[in-house]
């Protein structure tokens, strides 16, 4: 049927060339009396394929090339990118040149930057292995791998030169995409509206990314019901279709060897009736074959586009034919506009829905509604939408740009976050052994927008230790918490030479009360009381004796200073970290007055301070300097569980007053006075295999007036290969300090938690 039109077009232009009285397919009055043939509307359609979709770019410069009219342009999933783009004025070079350039690893995977994460996840986010979220008290499966907070702000971005065109008809080319109402299996066709919206909903691949709410409607990719909307093109208008197709009639069941291609396949299934029909009704076909590409090959763009250039070749007589004979009907000449993304934009109003008051106030305070009207970069924009999604208090979070007499208004669109989440990954180290952390987290929000996080972990391992911790934010700066935990732990205690004399094992159970303060993204505050029950059990290895301490309660106060705008824990290139905490402790209330803590009722001060500071050299190297300082007020000796635990390479959070040094075994030193300077640098020799140099020193001792003799001086270096990959880092570092006899051997698998 599409051939037989498109033949009939070719012998209407010679017939019309030869015969002054040929029959009008349209007629248009330029003077009284005069009646001329105006020429048939084109129409492109380009079907979906994920990442296979770049090869549309270069069809599409075929098109071009050949001289075509460009009168209606749609497409579904990523052909609705591809064609959105277009009809906002971007060529094919431009949106090749976006393509090329583009952090599609960032993109798809939907990764914060540390940078702008939250303080308290900087502190206590973990990388899960998997994560499930919990309705009505059941373990779900999550309804998509990523929510799409990039994609929401790269289609934004690149559709801001339209941004105050809401109707597709009215774009530089008539637009209209496909998408998927999963509610009532219905296609939604897209004609107005957010231009960036109505691409993600047709975009929005079953599980990968999160679907679309649009009204009472959940949107998904279009490609389910109609991947190919050429029937629909022909109904908008167009007497000419050229379809542009990525899917593929056949597939050897060989190649379906993995559940990405059996999705992609099975999208591909579901709409294949429609998309057979919209084939016969192409008038030019062009189907580029892509290989071994699928729909999340975003990395692999070069060899896509050379796909569509290829394709696009093959038609190219038969799009000049049709471009010599538009011509022939009426001459004509094509002006297309040349767009590129812009940088930045006048604000004069900032509005936020979805959420309370409150939390519309504080997303407002971000972009300084008091000093609008401004010019804002785009890229400031998209931070302050980064940092609110990276609290975790908001879902579904986007913003457009509309226009009004009163100026433009930025419109932040997002819902608050209740959620209920079970959690588990593990991790590995020769300090630590083996661990697996399961986790149950609950953020509840009440109908005032007050929010309260209930966080429960469970590390099953060696050292087994429980943890409970329940936040009350009274606002997003001010908050109320409550924490309990036990915890278990054994450690070798050394003599000098390495040789170890006794064997301890502690029992720790706590009770937090405190309030904390967060003025911004990097730092916090933190003021509480807590009550710690602790026993510690002695073995002597050499004598046979078991020395075990009943378990004493140690009351304290305590103020904490956190800051940290560091890119990376497991690869640092660039930041600070700032961790300084005072406790004021009141003697064990078992203790008598002859013991060596002091008096009852007595209380003394332990200060800490813990400050490093990372430099970025070149792309792949990095040094890292910092101080650690540790020492008590008004007491010359504290008791063991106070005292700065020395020694070993984890970065496992058990207690805040263990203290990693280079070359010193775990836990290698008890002591109360410490001062000493810690550098590494960083090297990212081949791909994802790195090397640290790590080296520490200062004094270490156990009393005041020894603190900086001569033989109080520990030196210590050490050298890490590792290699990054998916579930955390590998590790193996040697390292040895003058203090010990034999070198120290490290071994490190998985992510810290």
């Amino acid at each position: 049927m599409g051939k037989l039109r498109f033949a009939v077009v070719l012998l209407f232009a010679v017939v019309l060339s030869q015969v002054a009285d040929a029959q009008v397919v349209y007629e248009v009055a330029r003077r009284p009396g005069d009646t001329v043939v105006h020429r048939p509307k084109v129409g492109v359609v380009m079907s979906g394929g994920g990442a296979k979709g770049f090869a549309h770019i270069r069809a599409l410069k075929a098109i071009e090339d050949a001289g075509i009219p460009i009168d209606y342009i749609a497409g579904t999933s990523m052909g609705s990118i591809i064609g959105g783009l277009y009809a906002v004025g971007y060529d094919p070079d431009m949106m090749e040149d976006l393509t090329t350039h583009q952090d599609w690893g960032l993109i798809i995977l939907d990764k914060v930057p540390r940078k702008y994460m939250s303080l308290d996840n900087r502190l206590n986010k973990r990388n899960f292995f998997l994560e499930f979220p919990i309705k009505d008290g059941k373990i779900h499966l999550k309804s998509s791998v990523v929510d799409g907070v990039y994609v929401n702000m790269l289609l934004t971005r690149l559709t801001l030169p339209a941004y105050k065109q809401r109707d597709f008809n009215k774009l530089s080319v008539p637009f209209f995409c496909v998408a998927t109402d999963m509610t009532t299996s219905e296609p939604i066709i897209w004609e107005e509206g957010s231009i960036a919206r109505a691409i993600r909903s047709s975009m929005s691949i079953p599980l990968l990314f999160a679907p679309v709410e649009h009204g009472d409607r959940l949107l998904c990719d279009g490609g389910l019901l109609n991947n190919f909307p050429v029937r629909l093109m022909r109904e908008k208008g167009a007497d000419i279709v050229i379809g542009i197709d990525l899917e593929m009639d056949y597939i050897e069941k060989e190649k379906l060897d993995n559940s990405l291609k059996i999705l992609e396949r099975l999208i591909a299934v579901v709409s294949q009736h429609e998309s057979n029909k919209a084939r016969e009704e192409c008038d030019i076909l062009i189907r580029p074959d892509i290989g071994k590409a699928n729909m999340l090959s975003f990395n692999d763009f070069s060899p896509i586009l050379k796909c569509g250039d290829e394709a696009g070749k093959a038609h190219e007589m038969e799009l000049k034919a049709l471009a010599d004979s538009l011509q022939a009907i009426e001459p004509f000449e094509i002006h297309r506009p040349h767009v590129k993304p812009i940088d930045e934009i006048e604000i004069s109003k900032v509005e936020v829905d979805g959420v309370g008051a409150d939390d519309c106030e504080s997303i407002r305070s971000y972009f300084e509604v008091g000093k609008l009207p401004r010019i804002f970069k785009i890229e400031e924009i998209e931070e302050i939408i980064v940092k609110n999604y990276s609290t975790g208090y908001y879902s579904d979070i986007w913003y457009e740009v509309k226009d009004s007499p009163e100026g433009n208004i930025l419109l932040v669109h997002c819902k608050s976050n209740s959620y209920k989440t079970f959690a588990f990954t593990a991790h590995y180290d020769n300090n630590y052994r083996m661990q697996v952390l399961l986790d149950l987290s609950m953020m509840y929000v009440s109908k005032n927008y007050k929010r309260r996080l209930i966080d429960i972990d469970v590390n099953i391992a060696d050292y087994p230790s429980l943890r409970v911790n329940y936040t009350k934010f009274q606002t997003n700066k001010v908050r109320f918490g409550m924490k309990m935990s036990s915890l278990y732990l054994k450690m070798n205690y050394y003599e000098i030479g390495q040789e170890i004399s006794s064997f301890w094992s502690i029992q720790d159970n706590r009770f937090d009360l405190h309030f904390q303060y967060v003025p911004n993204q990097k730092q916090q505050l933190s003021i509480g009381a807590e009550l710690c029950y602790a026993n510690l059990r002695d073995r002597t290895f050499k004598e046979g004796v078991e020395n075990i301490e009943p378990h004493h309660l140690y009351p304290y106060l305590y103020m904490r200073y956190f800051f940290n705008n560091e890119d990376d824990p497991d690869f640092l290139m660039s930041g600070w970290n700032v961790d300084l905490i005072a406790k004021l402790i009141f003697n064990s209330v078992e203790a008598d007055s002859e013991n060596d803590y002091g008096d009852i009722g007595v209380p003394y001060m332990t200060l800490k301070a813990d400050i490093n500071r990372a430099f970025k050299i070149g792309e792949k190297h990095s040094i890292r300097v910092g101080a650690v300082g540790v020492m008590p007020l008004g007491v010359d000796k504290t008791p063991e569980y106070f005292r700065a635990a020395v020694g070993g390479q984890s970065r496992m959070k058990y207690m805040d007053n263990f203290i990693p040094f280079t070359g010193i075994p775990f836990v290698g030193d008890f002591l109360d006075y410490a001062a000493f300077v810690k550098t590494s640098w960083h090297w990212y020799f081949y791909k994802k295999l790195y090397t640290r140099v790590n080296c520490d020193y200062g004094y270490l001792a156990y009393t005041r007036d020894t603190w900086f003799d001569d033989d109080m001086m520990d030196f210590g270096v050490g050298l890490t290969l590792g290699y990054k990959t998916p579930i955390g880092p590998i590790e193996i570092e040697v390292s040895k300090c003058n203090e010990y006899e034999y070198p120290v051997l490290f071994v490190n698998l998985g992510f810290w938690f």
